[in-house]
């Protein structure tokens, strides 16, 4: 009997059948018909898979594979298998119609990046499972794209344990007084008055401190923070997205496109 050498034979256990609620994080081409999907599963964290035929076939995917589409999701798990076999996609919720405005598709696509770089594979994350949803239904009712971004990197700082500590200067392990100036080291934390700061430090200003109390007890639906609070190349993004690309020791790449997006819309 003749094997081919790329085939390979899997005991029917090792074989797992996995179905979940997921959010489409991303697709891209693979050959001619296929597409590679990212999905971030509520149960199972991060799950990339191939889905086969996916720009032809209508029946099986149709618009469940736009971004930031919740599905019902069915797959295939192969034992060594670094992309699983995407079965079927099932629209749950389209948050297409938000996203023909720019700013809040490039707004999307930060939420996942950050997601794509901070979610684990096969490990449930019930919690930013509904970070995501939450944001991307406060985003449909107006909330602010740079908002919804501060948003999205306090808590995905504080649900992976390495949000900075807002108490206590980075440095020296000082708790800070009432009132107290606060400069924002990039990917270090937050630094007291009395410490030598790094090229690039910026302070902390008053609006920007009270924006992080607001993401920290206010859910997104009701999110109101000034623009200047949460603005690009701020103090906030200067301690929160350094943070993160400390974290994940990369740089994030989409949020060139939202600022590129938001000064045209303000020109």
């Amino acid at each position: 009997m003749n094997i081919r050498s790329d085939s390979v034979c899997y005991h029917p256990r090792f074989v797992k059948q996995r179905r979940d609620e997921a959010y489409v994080l991303g697709t891209s081409e693979l050959g001619e018909a296929d597409l590679i999907v990212t999905l971030l599963s509520e149960q199972h964290g991060r799950v990339r898979g191939v889905a086969a035929s996916a720009r032809k076939s209508r029946r099986r995917f149709g618009g469940a594979v736009d971004p930031m589409t919740r599905v019902s999701a069915r797959w295939v798990e192969r034992p060594g298998r670094e992309l699983h076999r995407i079965e079927s996609l099932e629209l749950v919720r389209s948050f297409a119609a938000m996203q023909a405005e720019p700013r809040v598709l490039a707004a999307c696509a930060v939420l996942s990046e950050i997601v794509q770089a901070t979610a684990h594979e096969e490990q449930g994350d019930p919690a930013t499972f509904r970070l995501v949803g939450a944001l991307l239904e406060a985003l449909e009712q107006g909330l602010a794209p740079w908002a919804a971004v501060r948003y999205a990197e306090y808590w995905a700082l504080k649900l992976h344990g390495v949000l900075p500590d807002l108490d206590a200067c980075a440095a020296c392990g000082e708790p800070f007084s009432p009132g107290e100036a606060r400069a924002v080291a990039r990917g270090v934390g937050l630094l007291c008055k009395r410490c030598p700061k790094p090229a690039g430090s910026v302070v902390l200003r008053e609006v920007e401190a009270a924006a992080l109390a607001a993401i920290e007890r206010t859910p997104p639906a009701r999110l109101e923070l000034p623009a200047e609070a949460v603005r690009p190349r701020g103090g906030l993004e200067s301690l929160l997205r350094g943070a993160l690309e400390a974290f994940v020791e990369r740089k994030l790449r989409t949020y060139r496109h939202l600022r590129a997006v938001d000064a045209g819309a303000g020109s």
